[in-house]
């Protein structure tokens, strides 16, 4: 007998978290930099880690105790986006420096395939947008291109380079020069 289908609702993300009102999600935390940084300034906001190795909730810990308003989940973040996650339950995506997988084979890999593009844009909420960063121009050309075919809009964003809520690549790539490609895409 087949499973009966199943989603994570916007309620359930929120469950046991008074007083918040909005949920974004950084996929490929790592360091964890970002996300608790963001945490922190906005208390108002449950921020969800999705990180696929499990280093990342072990990295978050050891700079303290992370704020109440922080979750840290591994998994695959492209599956649980595209299989999981409910029509509008998130206000927004965070990817800063996804991997470019830079040999062909591993295009496949990308986080940014159409599919992902297309459930990104089911589960935002009308007015939500993604934000990403990454220094590799072909890449930012693929998720440009893949996020507009999706029926998201862009629209210029652009991060403080002296942010602490910026990730640890951020800052390593801005001291050694390196061209950041930014952008928002709404929906």
């Amino acid at each position: 007998m087949p499973l009966a289908p199943f989603s994570v609702e916007r309620s359930h993300l929120l469950a046991d978290t008074a007083g918040l009102q909005r949920i974004e999600i950084e996929i490929g935390p790592g360091n964890c930099g970002f996300l608790l940084e963001a945490a922190r300034r906005r208390a108002d906001t449950l921020f969800v880690g999705i990180e696929i190795r499990p280093s990342s909730p072990a990295r978050a810990t050891r700079r303290g105790t992370p704020p109440p308003n922080v979750r840290i989940l591994c998994t695959d973040a492209r599956w649980m986006v595209v299989n999981l996650l409910a029509p509008q339950a998130i206000d927004a995506y965070h990817v800063y420096f996804p991997d470019p997988w830079w040999k062909k084979r591993h295009h496949k890999r990308r986080l940014f395939t159409p599919e992902f593009c297309a459930a990104a844009h089911r589960t935002l909420r009308t007015g939500g947008a993604i934000y990403v960063a990454t220094d590799v121009t072909p890449v930012f050309e693929g998720i440009c291109e893949n996020l507009l075919r999706a029926g998201f809009t862009q629209r210029p964003w652009q991060g403080r380079h002296d942010d602490p809520a910026c990730s640890s690549y951020e800052r390593k790539y801005r001291a050694q020069s390196r061209q950041i490609h930014q952008a928002a895409f709404q929906k």
